[in-house]
């Protein structure tokens, strides 16, 4: 003889500690004996009904104790699937999940560009000379459950001054959000056009970026992507000095940004004037340096401003403008 078991019960009649007590189970939050007591609730108090199908007909828990007996145990036979089949529906669900989050893992990661510059050397046989060209760099950050572990992630090892700058910008972004992270990691990702650039580029003048793109993070706030800056971090929250900064200005110029920021004092450009004076077979060469407002030429060649700021919340206000 064949058996099966039906149960059914209103679900607006459930009171909710008892789905409650079902959600928490299937989460392993709490134990099968709460569970089963939760169940036995619902029989009480004529909530769930059950019945045994055989093909015979129908044998209701009201008949006799042997068919009770029967209907016990294939309840507990019910019982025991039913744990399997929800322990399964979780497990599959926790696996789409992670699978999702790992398909869409560096799309959804807030990020900013940030400019540097990379030393460029030539040699004429005799001499090398040194210049330097603007290089273009995308940071993202995940911020996410850990220890407060501080990583950064770029596609060629660097020196530490990636390391350090992101340290001091979580120090920084903590005390401008009031948001304790001491108990998330925060990885940061540092990639460029060309990967090699990352071999020689000043991660320090990356700092104040890192941490405008971190504080926007934890604030939910928009970067807008027209501003660019470069500048390190300091951990009161000012914005250090760097070279080169009439350099980076035309890579962010050359890039598209409307608005390139600077740290305090650095909006010049050095401009080198030179004359020649012949003296017989001798031609002799004086040049003279001269500072110039840098935002006037950078708006000229491509109509983007250059301006100083202080602090990070001065160029929060930029990056968080539309």
């Amino acid at each position: 003889m064949g058996y099966s078991i039906n149960a059914f019960a209103q679900e607006s009649s459930i009171p909710n500690w008892i789905k409650t007590t079902a959600r928490w189970w299937s989460q392993n939050q709490t134990s099968d004996s709460d569970f089963l007591m939760a169940i036995q609730y619902l029989i009480d108090h004529g909530m769930l009904h059950t019945q045994v199908q055989s093909s015979s007909g129908v044998l209701n828990m009201s008949d006799n104790q042997q068919n009770l007996k029967l209907l016990q145990k294939i309840n507990d036979l019910q019982t025991r699937y039913d744990t399997l089949q929800s322990k399964y529906n979780l497990l599959l669900q926790q696996v789409r999940s992670i699978t999702a989050q790992s398909s869409t893992s560096g799309e959804n990661n807030a990020s900013i560009s940030a400019v540097a510059v990379t030393p460029v050397i030539e040699s004429d046989g005799f001499f090398e000379t040194t210049s330097y060209q603007g290089s273009i760099l995308k940071i993202t950050v995940e911020i996410r459950d850990g220890t407060g572990l501080v990583l950064v992630n770029t596609a060629i090892p660097t020196g530490v001054d990636f390391q350090s700058s992101a340290h001091t910008a979580v120090m920084v972004a903590q005390n401008v959000t009031g948001i304790d992270l001491s108990k998330k990691d925060v990885i940061f990702s540092v990639s460029s056009g060309n990967n090699q650039d990352l071999q020689a580029v000043d991660g320090g003048s990356a700092g104040g970026a890192m941490t405008v793109l971190l504080v926007s993070e934890l604030l939910g706030k928009q970067i807008n992507n027209q501003v660019l800056m470069t500048g390190t971090i300091q951990p009161d929250g000012t914005i250090g000095q760097i070279g080169e900064a009439d350099v980076k200005a035309d890579a962010a110029g050359q890039y598209g940004a409307k608005i390139f920021l600077v740290p305090q004092g650095q909006a010049v450009s050095s401009v080198q004037n030179c004359s020649e004076k012949n003296e017989g077979p001798v031609t002799y060469q004086t040049c003279t340096t001269e500072q110039k407002p840098l935002s006037p030429i950078m708006e000229s060649k491509y109509g983007m401003r250059v301006i100083e700021i202080n602090t990070i919340q001065d160029a929060l206000k930029y990056f968080n403008s539309s």
